[in-house]
């Protein structure tokens, strides 16, 4: 009888586990979706309105580029995507009047990048990324951008290398890693950057270059700045990477320099930095900025020898005064704009909370009256497969 019952509960456990495995309440079949691989936002014509495009992976195309089929072959077109817009004065909104040109439902949850037009971050994106910070099925890793004209532009390319042009602009950012002359900013780190009181966003910029070819393609290159919501200027790409060498994101990058009369390319393979906050009794305020790096040379012209071990000291002292020349930029610039982009009020908050609570509501103007000491240290070492020019053997 023991055994009866030890048998009877095993069973009863082994249904109830069925019966949650049956299926998902809220499933949705994979051919009744309309996967968003990428957004822009634009500024419409009509007055308070936006306007939207979404681009979407077409299940249909039977190629794996972003082509147009020739004729005779089929007709139609073999596009890996497929864009949509339309407009209205509220991004829920627009979603759901987009259904009814759609077969397809608009899910979100595979979305790759936000653009936002230049026109509409000069206006202010708050209300344009309200919708995406607050939809469930949206993520906030995808990577922000800020477009040179209108962002529908960039959904509208023909990718060289990706199938669909929201994911080659995605792989271009990463690919900004070797130069770091642009930043790579997720929505979340963009939105909360945004609604901080102090910190000043800012988002990679896009723009459309026309090849050899006339044919337009992506270039990822500066970034765009950000005060409260809206967009009031721009770093360079050198001023750029000064940004980021001072908010720790510099993993390499390249220099043209000139190194004792001969010019060069000094490569950056690590670096590292650290900022202190410190604060004058007589209300004062100056940022201690530390960088060191590891550099190496990249090549060379001329008969010179920059790699002999008697000259590495000219390489790193080169690459140290062009890298702080790159962070006094980005300071001088980012005084200019009255944005805090490298978040030294939240240094100031961190180590002088009692201080700070009386300086917060007047950081726009302290700020321009900030003093930023820079220190960088460069350590040259390294020169390729070879150790000296490429010229004759002296006899």
């Amino acid at each position: 009888m023991k055994q009866i019952k030890k048998s009877f509960t095993r069973a009863v456990a082994v249904l109830v586990c069925l019966a949650c495995l049956s299926g998902c309440f809220d499933r949705r079949e994979l051919d009744t979706m309309g996967i968003v691989l990428g957004v822009a936002l634009d500024k419409a014509e009509a007055e308070g309105e936006k306007e939207l495009t979404v681009q979407m992976a077409n299940p249909s195309a039977k190629s794996g580029s972003g082509s147009k089929k020739k004729d005779g072959e089929g007709g139609g077109t073999s596009k890996a995507f497929i864009n949509v817009s339309d407009t209205g004065g509220n991004i829920n909104f627009i979603v759901r009047e987009m259904q009814h040109k759609m077969s397809r439902l608009i899910y979100v949850a595979h979305s790759q990048v936000i653009i936002l037009g230049e026109e509409l971050a000069k206006g202010g994106v708050r209300d344009a990324m309200d919708f995406f910070s607050r939809a469930p099925e949206a993520r906030m890793t995808v990577y922000i951008f800020v477009a040179k004209g209108k962002a529908g532009d960039v959904l509208d390319i023909t990718p060289e290398f990706e199938s669909m042009p929201s994911m080659e602009l995605v792989k271009t950012l990463k690919d900004q890693k070797i130069t770091s002359h642009a930043p790579a900013v997720t929505e979340f780190e963009f939105v909360s950057t945004m609604i901080s009181k102090t910190t000043a966003a800012v988002a990679p910029i896009v723009s459309l270059e026309e090849n050899k070819d006339g044919i337009n393609v992506l270039k990822v290159s500066g970034c765009a700045v950000f005060r409260e919501t809206a967009m009031v200027g721009e770093l360079g790409e050198d001023e750029t990477r000064g940004l980021l060498l001072v908010k720790n994101k510099v993993k390499a990058g390249v220099l043209q320099l000139s190194v004792l009369d001969t010019p060069a390319t000094v490569e950056i393979w690590h670096a590292k930095s650290k900022v202190t906050p410190v604060l004058y009794t007589d209300g004062k305020i100056q940022m201690q900025v530390e960088v060191k790096m590891k550099v190496s040379l990249g090549d060379q012209s001329g008969t010179v020898n920059l790699a002999a071990p008697n000259n590495m000291y000219a390489i790193a002292s080169a690459a140290e005064t062009a890298v702080k020349d790159e962070i006094q930029r980005a300071v001088e610039k980012s005084k200019e704009l009255n944005a805090d982009v490298f978040g030294f009020g939240e240094y100031l908050s961190r180590k002088f909370p009692d201080q700070w609570k009386e300086m917060e509501q007047n950081w726009d103007e302290l700020y321009k009256t900030v003093n930023v000491n820079i220190s960088v240290k460069a350590k040259a070492d390294g020169s390729g497969r070879i150790n000296k020019p490429l010229v004759p053997a002296e006899a």
